[in-house]
Parts: structure tokens; sequence; C-alpha cells
């Protein structure tokens, strides 16, 4: 029995101590396993502060590659504009003369087309009515407006419908006829404008109609408009008016001119002439600069065979008159195209006086 009691005794002991160290191993995986989540956890937060720390750099390396970017696009324009001012430098005055023009028309073309939108004009309208804008333009120019037009086509449509309802005039009374010949002189009377005096042609540069810069050189646009289709309608104003004088008066604005002497007492008339070249032409002011272009298109005109029975007369408005017919007072010294211009005015000889 003793025996029995010491063998069982021995396997408790035994039972307990493998009891025992069982535990001690749990805890001891369970402290392992706490240790490791704890150097996992240290892991990660310093894997996330890199992290930042790599985005932070990489958004500072955007910022500064987009900086780099911008300057490179602005030494690139730059580098053009150089390139550009290098080009320029080379070409010839014509050359020069030449850009300065064709920028200046395309400045006017986009005010033209920002006037014709401000009337309540369109110009794809106006392209797909070229016919019927050609037609009216003659009577525009002879100083017809647009009321006078609408009221001539108003008294003709009048006058036709007066005629279809009688059917013929050989039975109308007297004073049908009266009414009728007042329709036909209302007619008449709108379509040469009114009291019928020549109208005035007027060529300003904000229309195209340039000279070279504080010059009178025309330019070549310029001088074959003045040839072909100008000289026509002037050709055609006198045959109507029967006028036997071309005036032709430059006007400018109110820019003064840089200092330097005037030749025009000197060449003025060699010029016209045609002795001179017009190109010799320094105006020292605006009177002068007016005189000089006004000479440099009536010369234009006397070498015409058309103008070979025509005294032309070239002078000056300067910086008085405005367009309109308008005296300056004098407050307007800005750029103004509008105010640079020709005017070409037709009238009759005076009677010569009798001594």
């Amino acid at each position: 029995m003793s025996r029995v009691s010491t063998s069982i005794d021995r396997d408790g002991s035994a039972y307990r101590r493998g009891l025992v160290l069982g535990l001690t191993m749990a805890e001891i995986m369970l402290l392992l396993v706490f240790c490791l989540l704890i150097a996992a956890a240290v892991i990660f937060k310093e894997d996330r502060r890199v992290r930042d720390e790599l985005r932070t750099q990489l958004t500072q390396r955007d910022a500064e590659l987009a900086d780099a970017r911008d300057d490179a696009r602005r030494q690139t324009a730059e580098a053009v504009r150089l390139k550009r001012l290098v080009v320029e430098s080379g070409r010839s005055p014509a050359e020069r003369r030449q850009l300065d023009e064709e920028w200046q028309r395309l400045v006017a073309s986009d005010e033209v087309v920002s006037r014709m939108r401000e009337a309540g004009l369109s110009p794809e309208r106006l392209v797909t009515s070229a016919a019927d804008v050609a037609t009216v333009q003659p009577l525009l120019e002879r100083g017809v407006t647009g009321e006078e037009i609408a009221q001539a086509v108003t008294a003709s449509q009048a006058l036709a419908d007066a005629v279809s309802a009688q059917g013929s005039v050989s039975t109308l009374s007297p004073a049908e006829l009266v009414r009728l010949a007042g329709l036909g002189q209302a007619a008449e009377r709108s379509g040469k404008g009114e009291h019928d005096w020549p109208p005035i042609i007027n060529l300003s540069e904000a229309a195209g109609y340039s000279f070279a810069v504080g010059s009178a050189d025309l330019t070549p646009e310029f001088a074959e408009r003045l040839r072909s289709k100008i000289a026509e309608e002037v050709v055609k104003i006198m045959g109507r008016y029967d006028a036997g004088v071309v005036e032709v008066i430059g006007h400018t604005d109110e820019q003064a001119m840089g200092k330097r002497e005037s030749n025009l007492d000197r060449d003025l008339i060699p010029v016209l002439s045609g002795k001179t070249d017009i190109g010799t032409l320094s105006p020292a002011d605006n009177a002068g600069l007016g005189m000089a272009r006004a000479v440099s298109v009536a010369r234009l005109f006397r070498t015409d065979p058309r103008f070979s029975n025509v005294t032309v007369i070239p002078l000056s408005g300067g910086q008085m008159v405005l367009p309109g017919d308008a005296v300056s007072d004098g407050s307007s010294a800005r750029d103004a195209r509008e105010r640079r211009r020709i005017e070409i005015r037709v009238r009759r000889p005076e009677q010569p006086t009798q001594p």
C-alpha cells in the first residue's frame, strides 16, 4: 500500500510540474507575441514616417518641376522674341515698313469688324450680301444717307404703282401728271443727296488708306487703289456734276511731330510737278505733313491721263478739322487713326475775274 501511494505521489508531482511548465511556456509565448506586436508597431510607425517624408519631398519636387517648366516657357518665349528682333533688325527699311503696314491693316480690320458688331451688323451676312453692298456703296460715297436711299426706293415704288394703276400716262389729267412728276423729282432728289452737291471721298487710315509713319510716302496698296477704284470714282463724280477741279486735302491727328527742319518751302512745288521724289519731303509739323500727303495724292492724279484737263489742287487741314467738318479744340493728342485721312472734293472752276 505504501509502495502504491509512493508511486501515485510521484506521478502527481510530475503532473504538477508539467502543468506549471505548460503554463509557463504559454506565458512565454504570449510575451513573445506581445513583443513581436510592439516591434511590428514600431516598424509600421517608422515606415509611415518615411512614407510621409517621401510624399513631402515628392510634392516639393513637383512644385520645383512646375516652376522649372514655367521658367522654360518664359525663356523660350523670350528667345523667340529676341530671334524675331534679330531677324527684323536684319530686314531692310522697306521690309520693316511692309510688316508695320500689314500689322496696321490687321488692326484696322479688327476695328471694322468690332464696329460692325456694335452696329448690329454681321460680318458673315455682309459677305453673303457683298453684291448688294457694292451696289449701295457708290451712293454712300456720294453722301447719300441710308434714310435717303430708303426714301428714294419708296418714292420710286409709289411712282411705279401710280403709273401702273393708270395704265397709260396719255389719259392722265394735268393734276395727275403734276403729282407723278413730283414723285419722280422726289426719287431723283433722294438718289443725289441734299442740294445735289458733289460727295466728299474720305480715305482714312482707319479704313486702310495709310502712309508711312510721319511721311508722305504712299503704301503700295494705297497707291494701287488710288490709280484704280478711287480715280475711277472721282472721274465719275466730275462727269456727273460737270466739275473741273479736284481738291485733295490732307488731315492729321494732333500728335506732335519730332523736331526736324522742314524743306517744304523749297521742294513742295518740284515734288508736285514730278521733278523731285516725294520721299525727299521733310515736314516739321502736322500742317506740313498734311500738305505733303495731299501733294503725294495730287501728284499721282496728275500723272493719270484721265485728269489731263482737270486742275488738281493739294490743300492741308493739318490737325485742325475733325471728321464731320468740326473744328478741333486741341484737347486730343492721342493716336487717332480715323483723323489721319485724305479728303477728295470736286467742284466747278471759279470764273476768272474780269479786269
